[in-house]
């Protein structure tokens, strides 16, 4: 293609987006902005329906046109607890279908739909085709209902994690995955560097996922009211993976069978008189004169960013525009951090440390696990003056790893040769399409060692624990929130509310208000701050390669880290 008719595609495709995206966020601005509210009539239900990925904390605005995203944990609890003092509001139906979210956000959830009903206002339930958390969910409500047909069906499956292991795809395609690591139970590198897990990593896994399968059974029956001994009988010996309406009323899971239209006509909800909580709103109170609890929410991945929103990443950009905003209002006497992070890069991870240390030397911070809160989730942690795990959290995973590829196999499978030329000991060290010199191993196993001594002393100095007493807590390994007490590396197990009230304590504030971080912003500035679509615009002006040097490169970037890891890979549920 010549390079006229590649322009002239390039402007076919790039300005209709561009005009797209234009009316889109024009619209969404002005005239989304009068589009009217739904109207809440009196004695109506809120219809509480979560599915799919609900994520703990939407940093988007919405408004009344643009308004894509279900509602967040935080939107959930927030408008559940105002739909109590809502007097329109005359109960709750709660259809959840196939949630995707922590336990602990549901634990959450629960605490609120627990509040709602001090009002003495129901909560109804209803499941058809659910799953574990869609049920433990339900566990809140005043009555749970079921559809009878065979072809419903409630799955109660326990806890897991689960581990994809790639060396055997690696050694046939040419590639070996260099692993270094400080930590006995770091298994981060084993998918790439073993076929299974080692017995000390599996051990510990299975020791954590131990803590939380005790909870839920106690959970369930101290909730349904269930022999000693019953819950782990219905999640162990239970003849059908499936459980049916009738199985499950037999067994006290539920209270009722019902389809959804003849549970609604008997407590006469309609199209009418109903509204799903993402089309309710809520009256936010604003924010006074009263002295503020800053709460801040950090979700997801630790690494480098220089974007502000939603986008899975907690960097150390982010962080310091939330400092900086705490910093200048001077209302805020306290902070709750709330991390749910599986961790991710080292450096990051101390960055945001430092960040968080300049904010405690004038406020307190207490930390509010929920999720994963492990590796560098809990190295920020360490930034705090007490900190709370919820029951359900997981963390510890004290140890660093990095992992880089060696592709001289693949290089001669698909006829590459690479000769490095250079000056300096360690010219074209990183060069994966030539074996690595021992001595730069070697070297970089030396620093994964300084790298971990950083991570110790971390800790360290946040728990009070001595050289010899790391050690028992260090080398990877994770933890409940049960077992992560025992050992000193958290100091209470609760929620949110207990994190709020020891924040409140510690700064010595009677009569308080909170303010969510980071601050939401609009699609608008999410625009602007995304770097997605100039990338878009610049990969359309290129000429597109097939290359097998380019594809092979772009295959090891997409594997290798090359920079030292705070991170526990492994997906725990």
């Amino acid at each position: 293609m010549n390079d006229n008719k590649r322009f002239l595609l390039i402007g076919c495709i790039s300005v209709p987006i561009l005009l797209i995206i234009a009316f889109w966020i024009g619209y969404s601005l002005t005239a989304g902005k009068a589009s009217p509210r739904k109207v809440v009539s009196k004695n109506s239900w809120l219809i509480v329906d979560p599915s799919g990925m609900v994520a703990d904390y939407n940093e988007l605005q919405t408004n009344d046109f643009w308004d894509w995203s279900q509602p967040s944990v935080e939107d959930i609890c927030r408008k559940i607890r105002y739909a109590a003092k809502d007097s329109k509001i005359k109960g709750i139906l709660l259809e959840p279908s196939f949630v995707q979210a922590s336990y602990s956000a549901i634990g959450e959830i629960e605490l609120a739909l627990q509040d709602f009903r001090k009002s003495g206002k129901p909560v109804i339930a209803h499941l058809s085709m659910a799953g574990q958390k869609d049920y433990y969910l339900c566990l809140a409500a005043t009555k749970i209902a079921m559809e009878p047909s065979a072809s419903a069906g409630l799955m109660l499956e326990g806890v897991s994690a689960n581990i994809m292991f790639y060396k055997e795809m690696l050694d046939k395609i040419g590639v070996t995955m260099h692993v270094m690591q400080s930590g006995e139970f770091k298994g981060a590198g084993e998918p790439y560097s073993q076929t299974s897990l080692s017995e000390g990593t599996k051990e510990n896994l299975l020791l954590a996922l131990k803590g939380r399968y005790d909870y839920l059974i106690q959970a369930l029956e101290k909730s349904r009211k269930l022999e000693p001994g019953k819950a782990q009988e219905i999640f162990e010996q239970r003849p059908d993976f499936f459980i049916n309406a009738s199985y499950a009323l037999e067994n006290k899971l539920i209270d009722q069978l019902a389809g959804r239209d003849s549970l609604l006509a008997s407590y006469q909800i309609t199209k009418h008189n109903s509204v799903r909580i993402k089309d309710y709103k809520d009256v936010q109170p604003t924010l006074g004169s009263k002295d503020r609890i800053a709460i801040v929410n950090l979700n997801g991945q630790i690494g480098p960013s220089s974007g502000y929103a939603a986008d899975g990443t907690i960097s150390a950009a982010k962080v310091q525009r939330i400092v900086e905003a705490i910093e200048r209002d001077s209302k805020v006497k306290a902070i709750v951090l709330r991390v749910n992070s599986p961790g991710g890069s080292a450096l990051e991870s101390e960055l945001i440390y430092q960040k968080l240390m300049r904010l405690k030397a004038g406020m307190p911070i207490v930390v509010s696990m929920t999720g994963v809160a492990a590796s560098g989730g809990y190295y920020i942690s360490c930034a705090s003056d007490y900190i709370y795990a919820d029951p359900l959290a997981i963390t510890g995973s004290i140890g660093v790893i990095m992992m880089i590829p060696e592709a001289t196999g693949l290089s001669r499978k698909i006829g590459l040769r690479s000769q490095s030329i250079g000056y300096g000991k360690f010219s074209g060290a990183f060069d994966p399409l030539n074996a690595y010199d021992p001595e730069f191993l070697a070297s970089l196993r030396r620093n994964s060692t300084g790298v971990y001594d950083e991570f110790k002393s971390r800790v360290m100095q946040a728990r009070g624990y001595s050289p010899e007493e790391i050690a028992l807590v260090a080398e990877g390994r994770v933890f409940c929130a049960t077992d992560a007490k025992a050992n000193r590396l958290i100091d209470e197990i609760g929620g949110l509310k207990e994190a709020i009230a020891k924040a409140a304590g510690l700064a010595k504030l009677s009569s308080y208000e909170t303010k969510n971080y980071p601050t939401k912003i609009s699609i608008y500035e999410l625009f602007m701050e995304s770097k997605s679509f100039p990338m878009m615009l610049s990969r359309l002006t290129k000429r597109q390669s097939f290359d097998p040097e380019e594809l092979a490169r772009e295959f090891l970037s997409r594997i290798s880290t090359r920079e030292w890891l705070y991170y526990l890979p492994y997906k725990m549920d």
